[in-house]
């Protein structure tokens, strides 16, 4: 295997980077390439297990462990393949680097990279990396253990408050996806121009911080988490009022998406499910909310995507079909997904109009009563009439009658590829 110290001379150390302020990482230096250790290949799939340097720890080195893979670019001219495009993997709880997911993004044509973020490797012991390792494509790892360059480990919800910034884990893992961003693009075969990120749970907390905080991005799918951890009610929100007073102020500002969200001038998908345990919709779409406010262009190439029952793990999330739709669409190798253009409350009735290249099969109004908790709420069901134009099909309006009384709804609407968009959250005039 070609190692990357013998490649060295393919990769960009350097990059212009636009400056966030009050950021507490230093965005020039995440932006040049940090040293690198291969590991071992799987010779069938092409993905790679490295180490790269982390962020100090407490005055000490560390390492971050991941795998990356690099798929077969496809071209008119087979001496001169197209670049592909590339793409950020980011775990949340329970979680490491995953060559699983490494190979789904592969299979779609995007170079991948996937790091561990807790000081971990996605093995049961250290001593496994030795030898005659082998990377799993189809098996999802449950065992990790500790190297000795690890670096924190994630505490509760910002659990290592008072340790300075430096030292807490949530500092030392959006460093490490900032490097895995300067690796990843520095790889020969990769633009560097159509590399998005995406993140499950925690992962989708720090990608909607990433979307606001690093310039060189060019899209971001948040499954699950978003913003305004801090606020009550939710499961973050009690790890926030475990804090004393100042430090709890400390940690929203530094730490909280809703920090960085304005900063973002990049298209987004956003998606989560109606009755999210961590990530209640009033968090989710007060994020959405405040991202689109600083964002004149998001409802031309923003979605939302809110589904019923979708469940809170792994497997779900990559089986989301909207996230790969929504990556081609904005590095140019599909169609987009369904967007909605207006929607209107006239009296007792709700009108959604949409623009969609690919037919609109279902709308879906989803209402409830007001939720004291967005955890708990019980959702019912009413099927929209979708109408499209027989002179531009890809025009169309979806209408159904709202229920009495005071509720809340938004409407889903499904192509015949079943890639779903949703309004935001509604409530009634």
């Amino acid at each position: 295997m070609l190692s990357f110290i013998e490649k060295e001379n393919h990769f960009h150390h350097r990059e212009e980077v636009n400056f966030i302020p009050d950021s507490p990482w230093d965005l020039a230096r995440l932006s040049q390439m940090p040293n690198i250790y291969p590991l071992f290949e799987d010779e069938a799939s092409g993905i790679k297990a490295i180490f790269y340097d982390g962020v100090s720890y407490k005055g000490n080195k560390t390492r971050v462990f991941a795998y990356y893979g690099v798929p077969e670019a496809k071209g008119e001219r087979p001496e001169n393949p197209p670049l592909v495009p590339g793409i950020l993997l980011v775990h949340g709880g329970a979680g490491s680097a995953f060559a699983q997911w490494v190979k789904l993004w592969n299979d779609r044509g995007y170079a991948a990279i996937a790091m561990d973020l807790e000081g971990q490797i996605p093995f049961s012991s250290y001593e496994e990396l030795s030898g005659e390792s082998r990377i799993d494509t189809n098996t999802v790892p449950t065992e990790f253990s500790s190297h000795p360059w690890s670096g924190p480990a994630k505490q509760g919800v910002f659990a290592d408050y008072a340790e300075p910034p430096q030292d807490q884990w949530f500092y030392h893992a959006v460093a490490a996806v900032l490097s895995a961003h300067t690796i990843l693009r520095s790889l020969p075969g990769v633009d560097p121009d159509r590399i998005g990120v995406t993140g499950i749970s925690w992962g989708g907390i720090i990608t909607s911080l990433m979307a606001g905080l690093d310039k060189r991005l060019r899209f971001a799918m948040p499954i699950y988490g978003c913003g305004y951890l801090y606020e009550p009610g939710t499961f973050y929100g009690a790890g926030f009022a475990a804090m004393p007073p100042d430090y709890a102020e400390k940690i929203r500002r530094l730490w909280d998406p809703s920090s960085y969200l304005q900063h973002s001038r990049i298209p987004m998908l956003w998606v989560n499910s109606n009755q999210d345990t961590h990530f209640p919709l009033s968090i989710f779409m007060k994020s959405y909310a405040h991202y689109e406010q600083n964002n004149a262009d998001a409802h031309l190439h923003s979605r939302i995507s809110i589904q019923h029952g979708l469940p809170h793990s792994y497997s779900a999330a990559w089986s989301c079909p909207e996230s790969y739709a929504f990556a081609d669409s904005i590095t140019g190798a599909g169609p987009p997904l369904i967007r909605i253009t207006q929607s209107e409350q006239c009296g007792e009735s709700l009108q959604i109009s949409f623009d969609s290249q690919i037919e609109v099969t279902e709308a879906v109004l989803y209402w409830c009563e007001e939720a004291a908790d967005w955890r708990r709420t019980s959702w019912n069901r009413v099927q929209a009439v979708v109408v499209q134009e027989e002179t531009n099909v890809e025009q169309g309006t979806a209408t159904v009658a709202l229920p009495y009384g005071n509720c809340a709804f938004y409407m889903e609407l499904a192509n015949n590829n079943g890639w779903r968009t949703s309004t935001a959250l509604m409530k009634k005039n």
